[in-house]
């Protein structure tokens, strides 16, 4: 759930690579993946990355978070 700060900006709002609910750029990770051949930054909610989400070519490490 956004926050009323993240609310009020909407350059504060990010949608989910996931599920594609709008998140609060607050309570998103940024997960690295490759699209067309580049590395890109997923705005991911933290229960998607927590629930095991990935983008396609993610080689990183993730550590769960609390929701």
């Amino acid at each position: 759930m956004p926050s009323e700060k993240a609310k009020e900006n909407k350059a504060l709002m990010a949608v989910c690579a996931a599920c594609s609910k709008p998140i609060s750029t607050e309570t998103a990770v940024a997960l690295t993946g490759v699209e067309d051949g580049r590395r890109k930054q997923f705005a991911v909610c933290i229960p998607c990355a927590n629930g095991g989400w990935r983008p396609p070519g993610f080689s990183g490490v993730y550590t769960v978070r609390p929701a």
